[in-house]
């Protein structure tokens, strides 16, 4: 028999390893639940700055959207006016794919950070490391990390914006005043729906402007919501003018033509 209060090496050996696993499998553990909250909080403060960002950049575009409606009279007077113009926009833009397959270095589909960083400097708009990262970002509506065809007219539209029609000549001198032209379009079909001129279209603002200056019967409202539905992207319940422009290049048919046509001539 053992005496009372005496314990075999044995069994002080196996308590003390299993308490060494148990404490070694709570570190463990411990670690990468403090891991994983440093991935989340990493991603939480990217998403915040990015947000921030979007957030200064449409303000900057809302401004200049303002600038715009108090020196240039209104273009168009009807939701059917610019249905009719769509065949003229996207002829405009289809010259923009050379422009594009330019800065494309690397013939990939997409223009990455770099190769927007050339393409600022061919357009000669001075802007910060920083800034070239935001606008980058900003661009890349589809988060592929590049800038893909249509977001690259997206992309020079807002610089035509921002910095003047010296950004088109640079682009092509000798299509500079066509890209003036369907730019000046785009920006002011969607300055059509902004009824407030603050820069986000609402959905309202979408439904009485289907609705208004007709003598036939009122556009169903499910039409209206399948529409701006289309065109709020990002689903927060206004479209601002980058979502807009998209969404006019998909109904336009730009980048379907022009895939079509790729398809047509490669081997």
């Amino acid at each position: 028999m053992i005496a009372s209060g005496n314990v075999p090496s044995s069994s002080l050996e196996l308590h003390s390893n299993l308490h060494n696993n148990i404490a070694y499998h709570f570190i463990s553990q411990l670690q990468n639940f403090i891991a994983e909250m440093g991935c989340v909080e990493s991603k939480l403060v990217a998403t915040i700055k990015y947000r921030r960002v979007e957030k200064d950049l449409d303000k900057k575009v809302a401004e200049a959207l303002k600038e715009r409606t108090k020196s240039k009279k209104k273009t168009f007077r009807s939701v059917n006016s610019i249905t009719m113009g769509l065949p003229r926009f996207k002829e405009g833009l289809r010259n923009i794919r050379d422009v594009f397959d330019q800065y494309d270095e690397d013939s990939n589909g997409t223009i990455d950070n770099e190769e927007l960083r050339n393409c600022l400097n061919k357009l000669q708009v001075q802007m910060s490391e920083e800034e070239i990262d935001n606008i980058h970002r900003y661009c890349d509506i589809d988060n592929r990390k590049g800038i893909q065809f249509p977001e690259f007219v997206v992309f020079l539209c807002l610089m035509y914006l921002l910095f003047g029609s010296d950004v088109t000549y640079r682009v092509s001198e000798f299509e500079s005043a066509r890209l003036n032209y369907v730019f000046d379009e785009l920006i002011d079909a969607f300055l059509f729906f902004d009824k407030d001129g603050n820069g986000k279209m609402k959905r309202k603002d979408v439904t009485q402007r289907m609705n208004e200056a007709t003598h036939q019967e009122r556009t169903p409202s499910h039409i209206t919501s399948q529409l701006f539905k289309e065109m709020d992207l990002n689903k927060n319940g206004h479209v601002n003018l980058k979502e807009f422009l998209l969404s006019i290049i998909r109904w336009a048919g730009v980048e379907t033509d022009d895939d079509e046509a790729r398809n047509e001539t490669s081997p």
